[in-house]
C-alpha cells in the first residue's frame, strides 16, 4: 500500500518525464516564500517629444528639456540617462496624402533615484514640466539578491512542511533533499497587473495634471520566491 500511494503522489507532476523518475519512493512538494520589502531606490522613465514644422526647433526644443532634466537631478541622488533623439510620424485624423508627413522628435529618458527622501519633488518637478510624456515608475532594492536568498530560504521551509505533511498523512517521515530548483523572484503587483503609476500618456507640450495618487507615493514591494524539491521517503 505504501509503495503504490508513494507512486501515485508522485506521479502527478512528472507526468510528462515519467521515464526520468527516480528509482526510489519520494515525494514531491512546492514551497513559496513571500516578502512585503520596502524599496530604497526608484527608476522612472519617460518621454521627452516636441513637435515643429521647423525640425531643428524641435530637436532644440528636446535637447533644453534634457537640459532642464539634468539641472533638476544635479545634487539630488538622482542620475539621468537621455538616450538618442528619434522620429516618430505623427498621426493625424484627416491626413492629406499629398502632404510631406509630420513627425515628432523624441528622446527617452532613464532616471534612478537612489535617495528616495528626494523622491516626491523629483517627481513633482517632472509632473509640472512640459513636453514629457509616456512616463512609468518602478521600485526595487539595492540588496536584491540578498532578499532573494531570504525569500528562498522561506519557500524551501514552506516545502519541507508541505512535503512533511504528506509523508504523515500515511505514516512515513521524510527523507533526505534528493533535488530542488527555484523559480523566478517575482513581483506580485506585476503579476496581477496592478503596476502603479505605469504608462502615463500625457500630450507633448502641455503640462500632465498632477496624479499624485499615481506618481508621488512610494510603493511597497510585494515580492514572491518558489521553489520545486523532491524528497527520500523513510
Amino acid at each position: 500500500m505504501f509503495k503504490t500511494l508513494a507512486f501515485a503522489v508522485a506521479l502527478l507532476p512528472f507526468a510528462a518525464h515519467a521515464s526520468n523518475l527516480p528509482e526510489y519512493p519520494f515525494i514531491h512538494a512546492a514551497g513559496e516564500g513571500y516578502l512585503m520589502v520596502v524599496p530604497d531606490m526608484g527608476e522612472i522613465d519617460f518621454d521627452i517629444s516636441a513637435y515643429d514644422p521647423d525640425p531643428a526647433a524641435a530637436v532644440a526644443l528636446v535637447q533644453a528639456r534634457a537640459a532642464e532634466v539634468h539641472a533638476l537631478l544635479a545634487g539630488e541622488g538622482a542620475s539621468a540617462d537621455v538616450r538618442d533623439m528619434r522620429k516618430e510620424m505623427r498621426k493625424s485624423a484627416n491626413p492629406d496624402p499629398a502632404a510631406a508627413p509630420d513627425y515628432d522628435i523624441r528622446s527617452a529618458v532613464h532616471i534612478v533615484v537612489r535617495d528616495l527622501g528626494k523622491w516626491r519633488p523629483i517627481m513633482q518637478a517632472l509632473l509640472e514640466m512640459k513636453n514629457i510624456d509616456h512616463m512609468s515608475t518602478t521600485f526595487s532594492k539595492t540588496d536584491r539578491l540578498k532578499v532573494e536568498q531570504e525569500l528562498t530560504a522561506v519557500a524551501v521551509k514552506d516545502a519541507q512542511r508541505r512535503a512533511e505533511n504528506m509523508a504523515a498523512g500515511f505514516g512515513k517521515k521524510l527523507g533526505a533533499v534528493a533535488a530542488v530548483s527555484s523559480g523566478q523572484l517575482r513581483n506580485l503587483t506585476g503579476a496581477v497587473g496592478l503596476m502603479p503609476g505605469d504608462f502615463y500618456k500625457g500630450t507633448a507640450g502641455v503640462a500632465p495634471p498632477n496624479p499624485d495618487k499615481d506618481f508621488l507615493s512610494i510603493d511597497v514591494l510585494k515580492w514572491s520566491q518558489t521553489v520545486d524539491m523532491l524528497f527520500r521517503i523513510k
